[in-house]
């Protein structure tokens, strides 16, 4: 089943579609952007793939803090590619450009230092394959970074129907199209069956107050606009409604905290040949949904027999981390 990007948009539901994304970035991208932005300063990374850059907000605002980076973004929707070239003219980013292009079989054979996808592995028909074409453009040592959806995990502080309602139905949209809206379960297992070691995976929480109220009220109202107007039978206009009124009750959001939940994962390319998993080994299959991770409640962490990773949950300005082997885990102090 086609992706929403893949099933052929219209001007207008690009429209819709865009400002989606810039919400993201503004909202999502807060805490996102600071985690990429170290991680390709850690590993001294010179060039950077991004793959399905959208209109390329996100990946401006990277190239506005490292100016020593030069950025590649590709998407295959050419309206996107249209906004993201309109972006940077008559600005001097040198540092930055954007293409109209697949990531298939037959994309170009330049290996990278880093190669980084945001909410573009969700849509990926077979991920796991995806994954290894990464693999095979990167650069010894050269880093693959994932940002993706964890929906199992978005809930709320205090919990809200209004809130449940929303999530409940965008799940249903993502399934739709043929999205896994819970692919950020599987990144540490598909970095690993595709050969990369030091693999760490961050869980970030975007909520009114680790990015400020005006910011997740603009990324959720742009959402809960978009899916009335391309699922009406999933997200009715009573809801978009009741979202809105919902939305305007600022004290209640702030104390009631709902968060959207992402999973930002990062891996380096092996010196030696990529594990024989990716050919011969179990094929990656969506994830199971779970219960949200709310306050007091420890997250288990699962993961497949082989090399050691390092999860890491960022929330509220500290981090917690567990260190897996084996398929055990055990937190880390």
């Amino acid at each position: 089943m086609a992706s929403l990007m893949e099933s052929g948009l219209t001007p207008e539901q690009y429209a819709l579609f865009k400002a989606v994304l810039m919400a993201q970035t503004e909202a999502l991208g807060f805490v996102e952007e600071p985690v990429v932005e170290d991680l390709l300063r850690k590993h001294r990374c010179r060039s950077v793939l991004d793959v399905g850059c959208g209109e390329g907000s996100f990946l401006m605002v990277l190239a506005r803090r490292l100016k020593d980076v030069r950025f590649v973004g590709i998407d295959h929707n050419a309206l996107a590619v249209e906004d993201a070239v309109r972006r940077i003219r008559g600005r001097s980013r040198r540092n930055v450009e954007f293409r109209t292009a697949f990531f298939d079989p037959g994309f170009e054979r330049t290996r990278y230092d880093a190669v980084m996808t945001r909410y573009t592995l969700q849509h990926s028909a077979d991920p796991q394959a995806f994954v290894g074409a990464v693999f095979e453009r990167l650069r010894k040592k050269g880093m693959f970074v994932s940002v993706e959806s964890l929906d199992a995990y978005t809930g709320c502080h205090v919990r809200d129907p209004v809130w449940e309602r929303f999530h409940t139905s965008l799940g249903a949209i993502h399934r739709r199209f043929g999205s896994s809206e819970d692919i950020g379960k599987s990144l540490g297992w598909l970095l690993s069956a595709a050969g990369f070691r030091e693999i760490q995976v961050r869980v970030v929480l975007c909520s009114p107050s680790t990015v400020g109220c005006e910011r997740f009220q603009a990324v959720v109202r742009a959402s809960a606009e978009a899916a009335a107007a391309f699922c009406p039978d999933l997200f009715g206009a009573d809801l978009l409604e009741e979202v809105k009124r919902w939305l305007e009750d600022r004290e209640g959001l702030e104390r009631k905290d709902p968060y959207l939940t992402t999973a930002i994962a990062n891996g380096t390319r092996a010196e030696a040949q990529r594990s024989p998993r990716i050919a011969g080994g179990p094929r990656w299959t969506p994830p199971a949904r779970g219960g949200a991770l709310g306050s007091g409640q420890r997250a288990a962490s699962q993961c497949a027999e082989g090399p050691s990773f390092r999860l890491v949950l960022c929330c509220g300005g500290r981090s917690y981390e567990a260190m897996c082997r084996g398929g055990k885990s055990e937190r880390v102090d």
